[in-house]
This record gives structure tokens, C-alpha cells and sequence, in this order.
């Protein structure tokens, strides 16, 4: 969704923290800082701070893993300060991540959706051991999102959270929102077992069934949302999540969502190769098969969804933590491509980046944002030739504040780019 965008039909064995121990998980070496920090966060299992360090990948080397986690920690104070609200009248302990929507809530006075109801679950369980009221607010918003029903699939969560009892249930999905939940329940499986008040667990596998339902289409793409067909062609880049499809893979065994991956990495080559060869960028939206970038005004979206806009800027976080987390070359050949692009564009500095791009690399606005800038420096973190341009982007970014949307993209930026996204 940009910016919470929906004007359409209405439209994650758990691991023993061991003291100062280095824990290292398929590849990935996991370092709790201080034996302090690990005993606080009892309850945690992958207690905050985790920093990892993902094999292939580098990290901003002219600060200290303590100055990051740092940094991490204090704008997540922040963003929770801001945007994290549990004032709902209609769902008493109900939380929600509060931020602006484009399109039409029915009448309804939009409060949030279901991309900040995801958003602030993975941000929450990433956070948990710092944050001591994690588990609390997740849960809270887990309470939100199945309180919010869609009224399509009611495994899946409506696109708007309003302080109304009659929208709940009220509103279709937008497939994003619910990967991002989906996600954020097998991280918080192995944040604090399933064994509690929430099955963790089971609640993900019941909604990854649902996913798989209602938004695979019979082409292995993501459609836009549960009101949308199965036949479907049109997709939104920023859905192809696909580290959180191979979690899914890991939790349910079904080899649907490895043929989901491999279909999108096809389509992003198909638009890519031939509408976007000196960039490597993507489209806001997608179309047919081959696939090639939706026309303008699209849906009635908006101008640009022809364009890597304010849809497609997420994007290359998302194909950056395939390679990462799961060793994808694929992904580390678009992250490279795009990197060598823009570090170009911009005469390798990094705030020099402009809030959207024709796919033939025209600037579209002359100010900047975060939610463009943060994922160009998560992708470059895939070459060691980008040191400088990493290190850079960092202080860019670190106290980059403006919107719900952009500053929390910004955030799980943050949290990859200071290896305190772990693989669950």
C-alpha cells in the first residue's frame, strides 16, 4: 500500500539465550552485548539487542555495533512515542499503529491499517528485551488485527482500523498488511514460545493458510488483496516479501510459497531487464505475463504507478534480506544493480537521493524521504565495495523523522542494517 493506499474495492526450535555466548544459527552469528542486557530481557528468547552479522553482508563500519544498537533503541523510542496508540473506545486493550491512509474509509474516520498493523508487529517483537512492554503491545495489536477482520477471508485482517465497533469486520485486506502480521507471528513464536495467551504459531500457520488462499494466484504471483481474483496478473512489488515467504516455507513445508518466490523473482526480471536496464528498478505496480510496468493512474491509485514511487521504494530492503538471511544470489544481483545505479545518480552520495524515480532513472520530486533513501542503503550492505556509501547512508538515515509511512520503513531499515533483524 503507499502510504496505507487503498482506494480498490473498498478496499512466525526456539534457541536458549546462553549469557555471552556466541549462538551461531544456520551461518549466523548472534552476539547478546552484554550478559546485563540478556538477564533483563528474561522472558526473551532472542532478546534485543541480537546483532547479527549475515554472511555477504557488511555493516556501517565507522561506528561500533554499541553506537547502533544505540541509535536503534532511541529511534524506536521514538516511533513508539509517536505512532503506537491503545485509545480505541470500541477495543478496549486493542493497539494500533496510528498513521494517515490515501483512499476511502466508507465513511469511517481512519485511525490506522492493517501495513501499520505490520509494520509495528515486527518492529515490537524485533524490539522486545529493550522494549519491557513488548509482548504486551503485541499482543495488543494481535487483539487489533483479528478484531479487524476482513470481510472477505476473516483469517486475514481489514485494511482499516477505525474507533467503531461496525469496522470491524467492515473492510477487504491488502495483501501486504497480512505478510507482515503473518511474519511477525513466527518471530514472535521464537521471541517467546507458543505456550501463553497467543499460540504464536498456530495463529501464523492459520494465516499463512489464508494468504496462500486468497492472494497466490494460479500464476504463483501476490495479487492486491483478498477482494482481488485468483487469476489475477497485476501485483505490487513491495508485497514480494520473500524472506517472509521462506519462513513460511520453513513453518508449513509447502513448496507453494518457493514457487511464489520464484515466479516474482522472474517478474522482476522481465519488468527490470526490459523497461529498467540501466536502473534495475521496479514499478509501482506490475502487469501481464511477461510482466511489465501497470500504466499510469492505475486503479485510480495514483499518477505514478508506473514508476519506482512511493509503493516500489520499500522494495529493495525486501530483496536485500533474501540474499541476506537466506543466501539468494538472485536477490544479491538486483540489490547490486540498483546500488551501482543510484550511487551513480547521485555522485555516490547518499543524500542526494530523490523521493522517486522513472524506471529509466529520471528524479520525480526534488526533496527526499527516508522510506526511499533507508532501502537503497539496505541493499548496498550486499558488496563490500559500498563501504563508504553504507557508512554514509547511516548517518543519513539514523535521525531521518518525518511520517508514519517513511519513518517507520525507516525504522526496520535501521533494524537490518544494524543486524538486529534476525532469521527466525
Amino acid at each position: 500500500m503507499y502510504r496505507s493506499v487503498f482506494s480498490l474495492a473498498g478496499k512466525f526450535k526456539k534457541a536458549a539465550v546462553i549469557g555471552l555466548a556466541t549462538i551461531v544459527i544456520a551461518g549466523v552469528s548472534q552476539v547478546p552485548s552484554s550478559l546485563e542486557e540478556t538477564v533483563r530481557a528474561a522472558g526473551e528468547l532472542k532478546p534485543f539487542p541480537q546483532q547479527v552479522s549475515y554472511p555477504g553482508i557488511i555493516k556501517p563500519n565507522h561506528v561500533n555495533q554499541a553506537s547502533m544498537n544505540s541509535t536503534v533503541k532511541s529511534y524506536y523510542d521514538y516511533w513508539k512515542g509517536k505512532y503506537v496508540k491503545n485509545n480505541l473506545a470500541s477495543l478496549p486493550g486493542g493497539y494500533y499503529v496510528k498513521g494517515d491512509i490515501t483512499g476511502s474509509a466508507e465513511g469511517f474516520k481512519p485511525l490506522g491499517t492493517s501495513e501499520g498493523q505490520g509494520y509495528g508487529m515486527v518492529i515490537t517483537v524485533l524490539m522486545a528485551g529493550h522494549d519491557s512492554n513488548a509482548r504486551t503491545i503485541f499482543d495488543g495489536m494481535f487483539k487489533t488485527a483479528r478484531a479487524f477482520k476482513s470481510s472477505v477471508n476473516s483469517n486475514l485482517m481489514g485494511w482499516v482500523v477505525a474507533d467503531n465497533k461496525n469496522a470491524q469486520g467492515h473492510f477487504s485486506s491488502a495483501t501486504d498488511g497480512d505478510l507482515d502480521i503473518a511474519y511477525s507471528l513466527i518471530l514472535a513464536d521464537r521471541q517467546w514460545g507458543s505456550s501463553g495467551s497467543v499460540n504464536y504459531l498456530s495463529e501464523a500457520k492459520k494465516m499463512i493458510n489464508a494468504i496462500k488462499a486468497s492472494n497466490v494466484t494460479t500464476g504463483n504471483r501476490l495479487n492486491l488483496g483478498d477482494w482481488d481474483t485468483k487469476s489475477a496478473l497485476n501485483s505490487r512489488p513491495s508485497d514480494w516479501m520473500l524472506s517472509h515467504l521462506r519462513a513460511f516455507h520453513s513453518v508449513t513445508g509447502d513448496q507453494t510459497w518457493i514457487n511464489v518466490i520464484n515466479s516474482l523473482y522472474t517478474a522482476y526480471s522481465q519488468v527490470s531487464n526490459t523497461y529498467a536496464s540501466s536502473t534495475g528498478l521496479i514499478s509501482d505496480f506490475i502487469v501481464g505475463n511477461p510482466a511489465k510496468p501497470a500504466p499510469e493512474n492505475y486503479l485510480n491509485e495514483f499518477k505514478e504507478t508506473n514508476a519506482y514511487y512511493y509503493n516500489a521504494s520499500r522494495v529493495p530492503l525486501r530483496i536485500v534480506m533474501d540474499y541476506a538471511l537466506y543466501g539468494d544470489a538472485r536477490g544479491k544481483a538486483i540489490a547490486n544493480k540498483v546500488t551501482n545505479w543510484i550511487k551513480g545518480k547521485t555522485g555516490n552520495s547518499p543524500a542526494g537521493i530523490k523521493a522517486g524515480y522513472s524506471l529509466s532513472g529520471t528524479a520525480l520530486n526534488s526533496y527526499s524521504e527516508a522510506v526511499f533513501t533507508a532501502p537503497l542503503i539496505s541493499s548496498a550492505t550486499a558488496s563490500s565495495s559500498n563501504q563508504a556509501w553504507v557508512n554514509a547512508g547511516w548517518d543519513t538515515i539514523k535521525n531521518a523523522k518525518s511520517s508514519y509511512f517513511s519513518d517507520s520503513f525507516n525504522l526496520l531499515n535501521l533494524l537490518f542494517i544494524s543486524g538486529n533483524w534476525w532469521k527466525p
